[in-house]
């Protein structure tokens, strides 16, 4: 997942309930402390950055994993699949659907259709 993908999520509300080690997030533009390539590339959450930086995750934007978007998309999402290398995210009526280079990317992306 990349930066913007991650920030467009944050702003439209996705539920984040737990912060985990081994995510990754993208420190805010104006957090300090973090080198300009942690700003661009993200970071992988530690047990450290969990507990001493934690306001820094929050302000941030954090990655969910891939069954987070999974279980954000509830009953809408009825398949996930993969053809070369171009992921689908398909709801029931396969009316909405979204496609991507990634799992993560094509589940998030079906997120934002079933708000609509």
């Amino acid at each position: 997942m990349n930066r913007e993908l991650a920030k467009e999520l944050k702003a439209a509300g996705f539920p984040i309930r737990v912060y985990r080690v081994g995510h990754r997030f993208f420190p805010h533009e104006k957090s300090s402390g973090w080198s300009d390539s942690s700003r661009e590339h993200g970071v992988t959450l530690t047990n450290y950055a969990l507990q001493d930086r934690l306001q820094d995750i929050k302000d941030g934007y954090y990655c969910p994993s891939l069954s987070d978007l999974i279980e954000a998309c509830g009953d809408g999402l009825a398949r996930l699949f993969i053809e070369k290398d171009i992921w689908t995210a398909e709801s029931k009526n396969a009316e909405k659907h979204a496609v991507a280079h990634s799992a993560e990317e094509a589940v998030a992306a079906l997120w934002f259709a079933l708000r609509k």
